[in-house]
């Protein structure tokens, strides 16, 4: 099971390059919590700003089943939610990067990067279950708003997406298909938790 997951993940080997961190925007006012005055005409005013925190009520299990399958996907969600971070700040690096260059330049530019980025992390893909696999796609899919597919498309050709589309649905996962709200309210609650997407309807 392992080995088929690790398989399947490799194509998200495939979409991201090795990135040089550029320089963060300098802002006028601090990060993180914080708080101060200021005063102004002789009144004063304080100012401040507190982290964002998530209130919600109890969730209520239909059964003991349900309950199971959300917190098999709250564990693989703190597994692979550094993953999908670095794999959608990597992606859309590529996509400003590579914005003015011809379609032969981008393929060669991230096929000269893909090599660094697959040493670095296939010892930590391979031993991933089949649910936190499946928890990286969505959490991508849904950040990004498009199929898992079609970012391999665009990053590494049709060729390429059409192997792993087939090679994924010998093992029930459709790369296509891409995230539908609703479609599994579990695992939507889950990536509402992890700040994928935003809480739209009730469950």
């Amino acid at each position: 099971m392992k080995y088929r997951i690790f398989l399947l993940l490799s194509c998200f080997l495939s979409i991201v390059q090795f990135a040089e961190a550029q320089p963060a925007a300098t802002d006028s006012l601090p990060r993180g919590a914080w708080a101060r005055m200021e005063v102004e005409n002789g009144d004063t005013t304080f100012l401040m700003s507190l982290r964002l925190v998530r209130i919600s009520d109890k969730r209520v299990f239909k059964d003991s089943s349900e309950w199971l399958q959300y917190y098999k996907y709250k564990i693989a969600a703190r597994k692979v939610y550094p993953f999908a971070l670095q794999a959608i700040e990597l992606y859309e690096d590529i996509e400003a990067e590579t914005a003015e260059m011809s379609r032969w330049k981008r393929k060669r530019f991230v096929r000269r990067e893909h090599k660094d980025l697959k040493d670095d992390f296939t010892e930590k893909l391979k031993n991933l279950s089949r649910t936190q696999g499946k928890v990286l796609i969505k959490m991508i899919e849904r950040q990004l708003g498009k199929p898992f597919y079609e970012v391999v498309r665009e990053t590494r050709g049709g060729t390429v997406a059409t192997y792993w589309h087939t090679l994924g649905k010998m093992y029930n996962y459709d790369l296509k298909d891409g995230y539908h709200l609703g479609a599994d309210p579990l695992l939507d609650e889950v990536l509402i938790d992890y700040d994928f997407g935003e809480a739209v309807w009730k469950y």
